[in-house]
């Protein structure tokens, strides 16, 4: 896989996978005075508003086909709501370092998805070793207790909350590859964000966590970023480059990601681990890599003795 670009291209490519990367650090610092449902309601709204304006800015033409409007609105509950609300009520009981590990397996099941399913990837030695190394690790992670950010040690469900929102993103990322390729991305993302919202206000309502309270200045300006920087930039600049490059070379960043975030908890928010969750993540990070990067190494290999 080869991409070219810009100086400027590879910037904002930088700029993209660590405000992705950073999102689970800034989640850690909004929870200590925001509820998990009140961050996802505020981050997507953020996002929403400011998506909607791109999208009146550039003068897309927003769908009013009831069939593409249903599948918008499906997507907004269970590709933007559901995942995002589970992963963050994860992160109260998991640290952000197993967080960004963990989901970075998405592109792992959007693969099985289209291999098993859609038949429209074909299988590869390295994608196979890639998908084992990582499930033998997030087995070995479930398998122990894991320290939540708050201290105390948490079960093994919680790390298998967090590979689900990968799981559910996958199919998310199908199901719109499938029933929504003719649509800009950026009315895509602005559809799916304003839906979310609008799905998200009466389960807050509804389960009694639609509240504010006396938040520090701290956790605002992280939940800010993450409506601004994480969701609507992070979504832009995803698109910008799944234009100019194609969707392979723009999901590498999700194999980057987990450096981002490991880098931040450890040195910013003092993450205390076992060495046994340690190498669990270590070996789940093999896997990615190998998944990753295997088909393109050996791809060179087979070219360089030819």
């Amino acid at each position: 896989m080869t991409v070219r670009g810009t100086a400027r291209d590879y910037g904002l490519y930088a700029v993209m996978t660590s405000i992705w990367g950073a999102s689970f650090f800034f989640t850690a610092i909004a929870l200590r005075s925001f509820n998990p449902y009140m961050i996802v309601l505020i981050r997507m709204g953020l996002a929403a508003v400011v998506l909607a304006v791109v999208v009146r800015v550039r003068g897309l033409a927003v769908p009013r086909d009831r069939r593409l409007l249903g599948h918008l609105a499906l997507l907004g509950a269970f590709n933007i709501a559901l995942p995002f609300t589970l992963l963050t009520v994860a992160q109260e009981h998991v640290t952000s370092s197993t967080a960004v590990v963990l989901s970075a397996t998405t592109p792992v099941f959007v693969f099985l998805i289209a291999s098993l399913v859609t038949r429209a990837e074909p299988f590869s030695l390295p994608r196979l070793a890639g998908i084992a190394v990582a499930f033998l690790g997030m087995a070995a992670l479930s398998a122990g207790p894991v320290g939540s950010a708050g201290g105390p040690e948490a079960g093994g469900l919680w790390p298998l909350a967090v590979v689900a929102s990968s799981a559910i993103f996958a199919v998310g990322n199908v199901y719109t590859r499938t029933h929504l390729p003719h649509l800009d991305p950026a009315v895509i993302a602005c559809g799916q964000l304003t839906a979310a919202t609008v799905w998200l206000v009466p389960v807050t309502v509804v389960t009694g966590h639609f509240s504010f309270g006396r938040p520090a200045p701290l956790p605002v300006l992280a939940v800010v970023e993450l409506g601004l920087l994480a969701s609507a930039a992070g979504y832009l600049l995803y698109f910008r480059f799944i234009l100019r490059w194609g969707s392979t070379a723009a999901s590498v960043n999700t194999y980057l990601q987990p450096f981002v975030g490991l880098l931040l908890s450890v040195l910013v928010l003092d993450e205390a681990m076992g060495a046994g969750q340690w190498q669990a993540l270590a070996v789940i990070l093999l896997g990615l890599l190998t998944f990753g990067f295997g088909p393109a190494l050996v791809s060179r290999a087979r070219a360089r003795r030819r």
